[in-house]
């Protein structure tokens, strides 16, 4: 008899939805705790950063990072109030071939976080879960893919162990975005060679340090000029700039409008 893995899961089980999923924007205030989880649970966390302890273990929280949670696990989780986090979850029971429920000690998952290979394949296939008509039988099946779709997304990414140094790299990068950050200094601080991190960050985030380090400051940026009255010259050092032109030419890449056509209209 093979584990009954997330794998095995997929493949096998009746997943049975005990509510609706869901695509949680959370405000800048927002925690959660459960000293007892009712069902199992799929979390993806599709943007943002924070914390997360898991029957007493605890970890960080950035894109692309997922859990499979089991009933009665102790969850508790916060997030940093300048990142906030946006996070899908799925709630089911995982019922056997005559429909009654597997005990959660017969089925083997993960005890801690999986990241994924690329938040963006998360992302896609947790909005293909997301708001179906419980009514229409195709849209139905296609939301049921989509769950086994993310049990095989974690299966797959079950075999590379979560790794706390570049989770605690990510949080160091993002405490100060303005620093001139090296590859060399960074994987320094995570006890590892700069072609070690290189390759784990990688694998973990879906993109090489320095670019993701980039897509980290103009994020920071566009947050800066829609919510703030700093000037963007304030902006451009705020997040490592020292080129105000160089700057504004990034912004207009990785966010696709000019910061000062952004600032007028907050709207967009």
């Amino acid at each position: 008899m093979p584990d009954k893995d997330a794998l095995w899961i997929s493949n096998h089980a009746e997943l049975r939805l005990t509510a609706t999923p869901v695509l949680y924007h959370c405000e800048p205030i927002w925690s959660w705790k459960t000293s007892s989880l009712p069902d199992h649970a799929i979390w993806g966390v599709l943007d943002g950063s924070g914390t997360l302890t898991h029957n007493g273990a605890s970890y960080g929280l950035n894109p692309g990072i997922c859990f499979l949670f089991s009933p009665n696990d102790q969850i508790e989780a916060e997030q940093k109030p300048l990142d906030p986090l946006s996070l899908f979850v799925a709630r089911f029971e995982i019922l056997n071939t005559e429909g009654e429920p597997i005990p959660a000690q017969e089925l083997t998952v993960p005890t801690g976080p999986i990241q994924t290979s690329n938040p963006t394949t998360l992302k896609a296939i947790a909005n293909l879960a997301l708001a179906w008509d419980a009514e229409n039988d195709i849209e139905k099946r296609i939301q049921d893919h989509a769950l086994r779709m993310l049990l095989l997304l974690i299966a797959d990414a079950s075999s590379a162990s979560y790794d706390e140094r570049i989770a605690q790299a990510s949080s160091l990068i993002d405490s100060d975005l303005a620093r001139k950050w090296t590859l060399e200094e960074i994987s320094s601080k995570s006890g590892l060679s700069p072609s070690q991190f290189s390759r784990l960050f990688t694998k973990h985030f879906g993109e090489p340090p320095i670019q993701n380090l980039i897509h980290r400051r103009m994020k920071e940026a566009k947050r800066l000029v829609l919510e703030t009255s700093l000037s963007i010259g304030e902006i451009c050092a705020a997040v490592g700039y020292e080129n105000q032109s160089f700057f504004e030419r990034q912004f207009l890449k990785h966010v696709g409008f000019d910061a000062e056509a952004l600032r007028r209209n907050r709207a967009i």
